[in-house]
């Protein structure tokens, strides 16, 4: 065996022990927990792994998204330490109208007992903000339907004030026959006297433009044609809602990450820095992926065995599920396939390694930094995943010529403002 293969087998057994030691010590959560299981009828787009507080306080997180039947069976990771009461509210809340969802739980009262390992309860059945939205359309619409309705509301609105007008009537002849009960507070009852009969005034106005079909109520419930345009009006108002619906349900489902990779040769002493962008449309199989690799100065010398090509585009279409990533395209500045396998994706703790690997450059014959290269470049190794921002892991590249082994760390974050920007482009016409 040679001494590099020697060097890059010990690497990745002691980047296993680095996982499993971080893993056993603290879990990334640190502690241990208790699943409890959450029937919903429709969890409204929440992600696995996402943040479940109580009260407002993070608890612990979303195990698994499961259906079962007619319903969605949603598995909840409780820290130990923490008591959920059993007539506790469980619903789906989101960080603002596009923001992060998560699972929020109102702590419900002592006296119903404690929640156990295993335990199923009910979900809240508040409806998902599409339905909301559905049923103000439908207020509009029937409101629209009563102000068209052959002229009712304003034969309602005409016996109303007739009302009025009666009821002031019979308040100024109590007013005078009990005014000479009331001679230490005239004044004041003078005033109020004064300001009803400006009211009624307005009230007298206000039923005469109604009678003779004057003013904007009077046109509305006489003028066919401003029934036309009321209905007209209402009908665009309800295809903007559906637009803006249409839009908000994009633009949630529209992400971005910024990644980083840093490798180091540990035969060459050689350090490489990849950097690209991560773009995830509205679909939940497929992304893309652009960037460079290997950046740095095309002046600065070559070491001895470094073979790395700088500033090497990275352009390439991917699909991906819970055990697979499998992409295509400009990789490292030639074409070739990558593949990331998670052959454990079911089963705690072996879900967090990978095994990856990429085949490029199919034809490749030239000279770099002095040695001849005539066989594909072909990369592989595991990888480890710390927490949804780091992983780390170690391998070999181009083990079909020179078989280097190498470490490297991964970094990966969402940036919602390029999201949004790219959704904005999406909706462009």
């Amino acid at each position: 065996m040679r001494p590099e293969t020697k060097v890059g087998l010990f690497t990745v057994i002691g980047i296993v022990l680095f996982g499993i030691t971080i893993y056993m010590l603290g879990n990334v959560s640190m502690g241990g927990e208790y699943k409890i299981n959450v029937r919903f009828g429709d969890v409204s787009g929440l992600p696995k792994k996402s943040v479940v507080k109580l009260n407002g306080v993070d608890v612990g997180k979303v195990r698994d998204i499961q259906m079962r039947g007619d319903h969605v069976n949603v598995v909840l990771g409780i820290r130990d330490h923490v008591e959920i009461y059993r007539d506790s509210v469980f619903k789906i809340a989101s960080t603002s109208l596009i923001g992060t969802k998560y699972l929020a739980i109102v702590q419900g009262s002592g006296a119903a007992g404690v929640l156990k390992h295993g335990d199923t309860v009910d979900g809240s059945k508040e409806l998902p903000l599409e339905e909301m939205l559905a049923q103000t359309m439908n207020t509009v619409q029937d409101l629209a339907k009563s102000v068209n309705s052959n002229g009712d509301l304003g034969r309602n609105l005409n016996e109303t004030m007739l009302n009025m007008r009666l009821l002031s009537n019979n308040l100024n002849s109590l007013i005078a026959s009990m005014k000479p009960y009331l001679e230490n507070t005239m004044t004041n009852v003078s005033r109020s006297t004064d300001d009803l009969q400006t009211l009624m005034a307005r009230a007298d106005e206000i039923t005469r433009q109604i009678q003779e079909s004057e003013g904007v109520l009077g046109a509305l419930i006489n003028d066919p044609q401003m029934k036309m345009d009321v209905k007209e009006s209402v009908s665009n108002l309800k295809t903007t809602m559906g637009e803006a619906k249409e839009f908000i349900g994009k633009m949630s489902r529209f992400r971005v990450f910024w990644m980083y990779d840093g490798y180091y040769n540990t035969a060459s002493g050689a350090v490489s820095n990849n950097v690209g962008l991560k773009i995830y449309p509205s679909n939940d199989y497929m992304y893309y992926r652009v960037g460079l690799s290997n950046l740095g100065n095309t002046n600065n010398i070559q070491g001895k065995d470094d073979y790395m090509e700088k500033n090497q585009l990275d352009a390439r279409l991917g699909f991906y599920n819970r055990y697979f990533d499998v992409s295509a395209g400009y990789i490292m500045g030639a074409g070739g396939l990558a593949a990331v396998v998670t052959p454990f994706a079911d089963t705690e703790f072996l879900n967090k390694f990978s095994v990856q690997g990429q085949a490029t450059d199919f034809g490749r014959d030239r000279d770099i930094n002095g040695r001849h290269f005539s066989k594909p470049n072909l990369w592989y190794g595991v990888n480890f995943e710390i927490n949804k921002y780091l992983n780390v892991g170690a391998g070999v590249e181009d083990a079909l010529e020179v078989n280097q082994p190498y470490i490297k760390a991964s970094v990966k974050f969402q940036d919602k403002d390029i999201a949004a920007f790219f959704g904005l482009a999406t909706l462009a016409k």
